[in-house]
């Protein structure tokens, strides 16, 4: 839990390839400990056996080069976003997101809070930090009454397969949880990888609920309230991957 500087740090042991990770979790809203935990669970179970540190990120200070992948977790987009910009933490999470090597994932206000452009969004009003090539509208689903579970079809082989060891694919869909979340709307760069869509019924058109842009991973539903550890584990080889050597 966070000591007397609002920091918390804690490292999950790995007993594979010795490479070590050091991941922030945005600590503002949302379930940021169940990102946490489906962490640590995934370390676990990937062939490196990584060990992880998880920082919580409170402050602009705790935004440091050493990160190497970085969690924006789900809550309301618009407190989130006032808390960053009255705490002056928009520019160094832009700066690091920006540096090679570091990996970012979003969930549902998070990926709000990367794209580039806000469906309806008001002049002065919600900042975002940017990054993503996207137009999002927020809570596309309805209100938090709303919210709901859904199968999303699963075609990417590291979702597929999220092992080398894997002899056969696991389910080939994901439970979402969706919880007053968003969609893409548009996608407005051909670097934007399609890896989740859905389509309510025969008379909605589908729209994207998760994506990667190159080291940036957003999704619209909560892969930490659920067991399937899928979505974690691809963040963590993301990050892995960017590291390596």
């Amino acid at each position: 839990m966070p000591g007397s500087t609002g920091e918390s740090s804690h490292t999950m042991a790995g007993t594979g390839s010795g490479a070590h990770v050091t991941v922030g979790i945005m600590a503002v809203q949302g379930a940021f400990l169940e990102h946490q935990v489906a962490l640590q669970r995934s370390a676990e179970v990937l062939p490196q056996r990584p060990s992880v540190s998880v920082r919580e990120i409170r402050q602009a200070s705790d935004v440091t080069s050493d990160l190497q992948g970085l969690i924006i977790p789900g809550g309301e987009s618009t407190t989130m976003s006032l808390f960053l910009r009255r705490n002056n933490m928009e520019e160094p999470l832009r700066a690091w997101i920006g540096q090679k090597r570091h990996v970012t994932w979003g969930t549902c206000a998070g990926m709000i809070l990367l794209s580039k452009h806000t469906e309806h969004q008001k002049i002065g009003g919600q900042s975002s930090l940017g990054v993503t090539d996207t137009v999002v509208s927020r809570n596309y689903f309805g209100r938090q009454v709303d919210s709901f579970e859904a199968d999303l079809p699963i075609t990417h082989p590291q979702l597929l397969y999220p092992s080398s060891s894997s002899a056969s694919p696991q389910k080939d869909y994901f439970r979402g949880v969706f919880i007053r979340a968003p969609a893409v709307l548009e996608v407005t760069d051909p670097s934007v990888e399609v890896l989740a869509s859905l389509r309510l019924s025969d008379k909605m058109a589908p729209v994207v609920v998760a994506f990667r842009q190159g080291r940036v991973l957003s999704t619209a539903f909560h892969p930490e309230l659920t067991e399937d550890l899928r979505w974690h584990r691809y963040f963590l080889q993301m990050v892995l991957s960017e590291n390596q050597g």
